[in-house]
C-alpha cells in the first residue's frame, strides 16, 4: 500500500475552496516543502508579510493614493532595486527558480514565481495586482484604486523588473516565444486565479524535470498536481507512463487502465492499450518466475 503524503493532504485541503480564495503563496511553498522537506513556511510567509507592510508603509508615506500611475514604480523600487529581486536569464530552466524558498532566499526567478510573489506582496498591500496568464510568460495586471475599467488597468512585465506593457508588448513577447505567426487571442489578459496559477507552477515543474531526465521527481509533481485535480486523466497517463519507465509496473497499470477506462475514444487510447498489455506480460511473466523460484 502507497503511503499517504502529508503535504498532499494539506495542499488538497487549502487549495478545495473557491478558486479565487486559494492561499497563492502558502500553496506554492507547500510544493516546495515537498522538495525541501526542511523549510519553514511559516517564516517565509513572514517575510512576505514583512514586505508587504514595508510598501504599504511607502505607499502612505508618499501619498499616492491619488496618483494610480506612480504606485507601480514604488512597488518595483522596493523589490527590484531595494530588495535586489531579479529574473534569472541564466539559467532560466532551472527548476529550483519554481520553488518560492529558493525565489525569496536568492532574489531570483522566473516569471510564474516572480509573479506570485509580486501578487502577494501588493495584495497584502492593499494594491489589486493579480497574475496574468499570457502563454509561456506570466505578467501582473494592477487595477488602480476606484477604477473598473480595463483601459485603466496596468499591464507589468515582473521578469523585467515590472515595466509597463501595452497589449501589443504583450503579443510581441508571446511570439518571441511561440514563433511570429503565434495567434493572439485577447482571453490571454485575463487574470489568473490562484489555482490556475498553482497548477501552472506544477506543470513548469513537470516540464522542467522531464527536460532534465528526472523521471522520478517528474512522477512526484504529478502526485502533487492530482491532490487538486484528482481526475486529471492527461496527468494521470503521465504519471503511469513515468511509472512504467520507473519499473512500477502495478503503480503504471493502475493509472493507465483508469486512463482507457474513462477515456476510451482518445487518440491514444490504442498506444495505451498497448503499454497495458505489455505491462499485463511482464507482471504475469514476473509472477511466474518467481514461483518456480
Amino acid at each position: 500500500m502507497k503511503t499517504i503524503n502529508p503535504i498532499h493532504t494539506l495542499l488538497s485541503q487549502i487549495t478545495e475552496g473557491p478558486a479565487d480564495e486559494v492561499p497563492l503563496a502558502r500553496s506554492a511553498l507547500l510544493i516546495a516543502q515537498d522538495e525541501y522537506q526542511t523549510i519553514d513556511i511559516d517564516e517565509y510567509e513572514k517575510q512576505i508579510q514583512s514586505i508587504a507592510e514595508t510598501l504599504e508603509k511607502q505607499l502612505r508615506d508618499k501619498g499616492t493614493a491619488h496618483s494610480p500611475n506612480q504606485v507601480p514604480s514604488i512597488v518595483n523600487n522596493l523589490l527590484y532595486r531595494e530588495l535586489g529581486f531579479r529574473g534569472n536569464d541564466s539559467a532560466y530552466y532551472d527548476p529550483r527558480n519554481l520553488y518560492l524558498n529558493n525565489v525569496l532566499d536568492d532574489r531570483m526567478g522566473i516569471p510564474v514565481t516572480l509573479a506570485i510573489i509580486y501578487t502577494e506582496i501588493c495584495q497584502r498591500a492593499g494594491l489589486d495586482v493579480r497574475p496574468v496568464g499570457l502563454p509561456g510568460h506570466l505578467i501582473c495586471r494592477y487595477q488602480p484604486d476606484g477604477t473598473s475599467n480595463d483601459h485603466e488597468a496596468l499591464l507589468l512585465d515582473v521578469f523585467n523588473h515590472g515595466r509597463i506593457l501595452t497589449a501589443s508588448d504583450c503579443q510581441t513577447l508571446v511570439r518571441n516565444i511561440f514563433g511570429s505567426e503565434a495567434p493572439f487571442h485577447n482571453h490571454f489578459l485575463t487574470t489568473m486565479t490562484p489555482r490556475q496559477v498553482i497548477q501552472r507552477l506544477l506543470h513548469n515543474l513537470k516540464v522542467g524535470y522531464l527536460r532534465l531526465g528526472d523521471e522520478e521527481r517528474a512522477a512526484r509533481i504529478i502526485d502533487l498536481t492530482l491532490s487538486l485535480f484528482p481526475w486529471d486523466l492527461d496527468e494521470i497517463r503521465d504519471r503511469g507512463m513515468l511509472r512504467d519507465r520507473l519499473g512500477e509496473v502495478s503503480l503504471a497499470l493502475e493509472d493507465l487502465e483508469s486512463y482507457v477506462s474513462f477515456r476510451p475514444g482518445a487518440r491514444d487510447a490504442q498506444t495505451v492499450a498497448e503499454t497495458i498489455r505489455s505491462l499485463r506480460h511482464h507482471a504475469e511473466h514476473t509472477q511466474d518466475s518467481e514461483e518456480k523460484l
